[in-house]
């Protein structure tokens, strides 16, 4: 699902997204024609101001004064409305695909974020998560860390974290230090082209009123970057979404003095770094709920895994 619709008092999902980009476009041309045509009708009355003025319908003119700027405000807030959706459609994301990327990445570097991912790795996979190296660094750098990563692994077993009562206890970090947020691959995003192709189907298509995507959206098929890049083999969203742990995560004020870097210091200083996936919000202050979401059905299909 992308997101609830009130316009439409409907769910927005991969099957009727093209339906719903149509209905976007064709309102935001005819009422951006109506637009120009107001402004036509105001420029004659600028023409004919020097006529009597019972020559002009005061009703028309009122009208036309009332729905100028209100038209103004609908074509404005569709044309932002549109380049959202298109830039998500070219992301190969959906609204909620968005607010998840943009939850981990402001919880990057909390203690419960990688709890959650760790467990779900063990769920999934029936073992612990290997540990995580950089794919954004130089070759040399990348190869040395593959060797003390190797050295470590002969030498010591994976590191192990308990599971009590819900909350992970562990002695040493569970934040890899050798992984950021741009190793991170999207599982689904094929390039701006393909993904277009695959949410509106074949161009010659798109304007006619019953074309559809290129598959059922059911069992999506992964990019080949994601196949080749991929270190954690995780569904998406790697955390397993609704299920939360309990974690501390204290301020490490050494630690961020020695941090170079603005952006992490940013992440490990925002007050939304604990917060559960029900509470967090984006920056326009959207939480999941916003979307359509029922957090209540999501929280007990969790628990009854």
């Amino acid at each position: 699902m992308d997101h609830h619709c009130p316009w439409t008092y409907n769910c927005v999902g991969y099957g009727n997204m093209p339906h719903f980009v149509r209905f976007l476009a064709w309102t935001f041309w005819t009422t951006s024609y109506l637009f120009v045509l107001l402004c036509q009708r105001i420029y004659s009355y600028y023409e004919q101001s020097d006529l009597p003025i019972y020559l002009i319908s005061k009703t028309e003119m009122i009208a036309v004064i009332f729905l100028t700027p209100l038209d103004f405000f609908i074509v404005f807030s569709q044309l932002i409305l549109l380049i959202r959706v298109f830039s998500h459609i070219f992301k190969g994301m959906t609204q909620i695909e968005i607010w998840e990327w943009e939850r981990i990445d402001s919880q990057f570097y909390s203690e419960h974020l990688w709890a959650s991912i760790r467990d779900n790795y063990l769920n999934l996979h029936g073992k612990e998560m290997p540990k995580l190296v950089s794919w954004s660094g130089s070759s040399a750098t990348m190869v040395r860390q593959l060797a003390e990563i190797e050295e470590e692994q002969e030498e010591d077993e994976q590191e192990q974290y308990d599971i009590i009562d819900g909350e992970p206890s562990q002695e040493d970090s569970l934040i890899p230090e050798q992984f950021t947020m741009d190793d991170m691959v999207f599982p689904y995003d094929f390039g701006f082209w393909k993904n277009l192709t695959n949410t509106l189907g074949s161009p010659w298509m798109w304007i006619l009123p019953f074309s559809g995507p290129n598959s059922n959206g059911v069992v999506p098929e992964k990019s080949q970057e994601y196949i080749e890049e991929d270190q954690l083999n995780l569904p998406w969203p790697p955390d397993g979404g609704s299920r939360e742990y309990v974690v501390k995560n204290e301020i490490d004020y050494d630690k961020l003095k020695q941090i170079r870097n603005y952006q992490e210091i940013r992440k490990r200083l925002d007050p939304r770094l604990n917060m559960s996936r029900n509470e967090w919000m984006d920056n326009t202050g959207s939480k999941l709920d916003d979307f359509g979401v029922d957090l209540e059905v999501e929280q007990e299909e969790s628990l009854e895994k």
